[in-house]
């Protein structure tokens, strides 16, 4: 159970609710549903940073959020966003809020669903995988390869509101391969993004 504890750490809160730290060497990212924004960034390059950047999106799981963030990245078919520290010259004290967030926990590994040693990708295929309910427990569910999506079935809990963003994680290796993003209410759900295939190559080469 100490892996869980570590996996706990690294989930966060985003508005009503929830992402997890990923790591790319020095950077540290939140990773968590599109849906888990106040509102998306205008699609263009030249946007102001105060039209990407969020107050009081952040926290601890369990707390009310307090710390801002910065949208890197967002992709509203998938329903997946990264979010990133606020800029450090024009919001130094946000900036550092942000890093004492993110900085005190170990990053959730990306990683890539397998099925003996081909990744599975395009035809359907089920695993295991680990969900952290809202009151903190980890429990399990199948996970259903399909395309470029993760479906959720046969899960030890109901899927319910406030879950959204949560790490989908392997039972095999501990990587975070999903995030939930449709929670039903019931103990199956879907489409959740597949990180291998949605997330920049940037955030999770």
């Amino acid at each position: 159970m100490t892996d869980q504890a570590e996996w706990t750490r690294a989930v966060v809160r985003v508005g009503d609710g929830r992402g997890f730290v990923a790591g790319n060497g020095r950077k540290r990212f939140v990773i968590t549903a599109a849906h888990c924004l106040p509102a998306l960034p205008p699609p263009a390059g030249a946007s102001y940073i105060e039209q990407r950047t969020f107050s009081a999106l952040l926290g601890q799981l369990g707390d009310q959020p307090s710390i801002s963030a910065e949208c890197l990245f967002a992709d509203s078919i998938a329903d997946l966003a990264v979010l990133g520290s606020p800029d450090n010259q024009g919001l130094f004290d946000q900036a550092r809020a942000y890093s004492e967030l993110v900085e005190t926990v170990a990053p959730l590994r990306i990683g890539v669903l397998e099925r003996g040693r081909q990744p599975i990708f395009g035809a359907p295929a089920v695993s295991r995988a680990w969900l952290i309910s809202l009151a903190g427990e980890w429990f399990r569910c199948g996970v259903i390869v399909h395309s470029q999506a993760l479906w959720l079935e046969n899960a030890d809990q109901d899927l319910v509101g406030g879950m959204s963003g949560s790490p989908i994680v392997s039972a095999s290796d501990g990587a975070a391969v999903g995030i939930l993003c449709q929670a039903t209410g019931r103990r199956q759900g879907g489409p959740n993004p597949l990180l291998s295939c949605a997330l920049p190559g940037w955030c999770s080469g």
